[in-house]
C-alpha cells in the first residue's frame, strides 16, 4: 500500500521544488548584490538596476516560504492574528510585491539599455545613478500600491486552513485579474520588446557597417550586456504568463488559489527569480569573473578592475 496518496504526494514534490528553487535564489541573488556592492569599477546604473531586480527576488524567494513550503507544518492562527499574517507573511503578499517589482525592474533595465545604446552621448536621456534614486523606490512604489487591494482583502479561511483574498461580489476580482495579466504582464512584454528590437537594429543591422576599432569593442560589449536582459526578459515572460493566466482563470472557476496546478504557476514564477543571476554569469564575463574572485579570495574583492557593462 503507498504511504502517500498521488496529491500528497505532489504537495511533497512541489515542496522539495521550492526549497531548492529557495537556497538557489537566496545564494545566487546574494552573490550577485556582493559582486556589485564590493567591487567600485562594478557599480555603473546598469548594475545597480540588476541589484534591485536581484533583492526583488530574495523577497520572493523568502516569502515563498511561509507560503508555499511551512504553510501546512504548523498551526495558524485564527481570528485577527490570522488574517494580519495572511496580509504580511503567510499569505504571499509580499511574494508579490517583490515579483512586482522584479518585473517592473526588467523594464527599467530595458529603459537603460534603449538610451545606452541609441544615445549613448546623451547624459540627459541615459538612466544614471542619480536618477536611480528615484527610479528604485518608485519601483518598490508601485508595486506596494498595485498589490494594497489583496493587503487589504486576503483573510484566513479556517475551513480551507488557508489564506485567501475576500473579494465582495461584483466585477472587483475580474478587473484586478484582468488588470494583472495586462499590468504586469502583456503591457511590460510589449514595451520591452518595443525597446529591445529598436536596440537590436541598431546593434546588430546598423553597426553592420564598418566602424573603427575603438567602437568595435564598444559594440561588441554593447551586444554582450543586451544578450544577457533580452534572456532575462524571455525567461520571465515564460515563467510568468502561466501564473497570470491562472489568476484570471480563478475568476471563472476553472482554478483555484492553493490547488496544484495554482502552485505548480507560483513555481515558475520561484524559477525565475533563481535563474536570473544564472544567466548573468552565463552570458556576462565580468560577473563571472567577478564571482570567481569572490568565493575564491573575497577580501581582494575590491581591488578588481573590472569594468561593468556599458
Amino acid at each position: 500500500m503507498s504511504l502517500f496518496t498521488e496529491t500528497e504526494a505532489a504537495e511533497i514534490s512541489l515542496r522539495v521544488a521550492f526549497s531548492f528553487l529557495v537556497l538557489i535564489s537566496l545564494v545566487s541573488n546574494s552573490l550577485v548584490c556582493l559582486v556589485v556592492l564590493r567591487n567600485r569599477l562594478m557599480r555603473s546604473a546598469m548594475n545597480y538596476l540588476l541589484v534591485n531586480l536581484a533583492c526583488a527576488d530574495m523577497v520572493v524567494a523568502i516569502f515563498v516560504i511561509p507560503r508555499y513550503i511551512l504553510i501546512h507544518t504548523y498551526q495558524h492562527p485564527t481570528g485577527h492574528t490570522g488574517d494580519y499574517l495572511c496580509k504580511f507573511l503567510t499569505g504571499g503578499n509580499l511574494l508579490w510585491t517583490g515579483a512586482v517589482v522584479s518585473v517592473v525592474s526588467l523594464i527599467a533595465v530595458a529603459v537603460e539599455r534603449y538610451f545606452a545604446v541609441l544615445y549613448p552621448h546623451d547624459e540627459k536621456k541615459r538612466i544614471t545613478k542619480a536618477k536611480l534614486k528615484f527610479i528604485i523606490p518608485a519601483c518598490w512604489l508601485f508595486s506596494i500600491l498595485w498589490n494594497l487591494p489583496v493587503y487589504v482583502l486576503v483573510k484566513y479561511n479556517e475551513d480551507l486552513d488557508f489564506c485567501l483574498e475576500d473579494w465582495p461580489s461584483g466585477w472587483y476580482f475580474n478587473a484586478y485579474s484582468l488588470g494583472w495579466l495586462i499590468v504586469v504582464g502583456i503591457l511590460p512584454l510589449s514595451v520591452m520588446t518595443l525597446l529591445y528590437s529598436r536596440v537590436v537594429f541598431k546593434l546588430w543591422v546598423t553597426s553592420s557597417q564598418p566602424v573603427e576599432q575603438s567602437q568595435r569593442a564598444v559594440i561588441k560589449s554593447r551586444k554582450r550586456v543586451t544578450k544577457m536582459v533580452l534572456t532575462v526578459t524571455v525567461v520571465c515572460a515564460v515563467c510568468w504568463l502561466p501564473c497570470l493566466i491562472a489568476y484570471v482563470l480563478d475568476f471563472y472557476g476553472l482554478n483555484s488559489p492553493g490547488d496544484i496546478v495554482h502552485t505548480i504557476t507560483v513555481v515558475l514564477v520561484t524559477l525565475n527569480s533563481a535563474v536570473n543571476p544564472i544567466i548573468y554569469c552565463f552570458q556576462s564575463r565580468q560577473f563571472r569573473r567577478c564571482v570567481k574572485v569572490l568565493l575564491l579570495s573575497p577580501c581582494s574583492m575590491r581591488r578588481t578592475a573590472t569594468v561593468g557593462p556599458a
